[in-house]
């Protein structure tokens, strides 16, 4: 189980994950009027939600599932 939750997300990647999570959560809470539509605002939203706790974390489970990793730890 704990090979399962290994790192791979790099540095680099979760800072552009989360400076895209931010501004998109922003987006969506302080303009969603000019979204229009409650479903793809809430897709957006849970997109963001997952991405941050990608973020948090260091894993992602597409990432997992095609076998990318972006740690420098493995490309030494």
């Amino acid at each position: 189980m704990m090979n399962l939750l290994k790192a791979n997300c790099g540095n680099v990647d979760r800072i552009i994950r989360a400076l895209l999570s931010v501004a998109l959560l922003l987006y969506c809470v302080f303009f969603w009027e000019s979204i229009g539509d409650v479903f793809l605002q809430s897709i957006i939203l849970i997109f963001s939600i997952l991405n941050l706790i990608s973020t948090t974390i260091g894993w992602c489970p597409i990432y997992q599932l095609a076998n990318i990793n972006t740690c420098k730890s493995d490309f030494k």
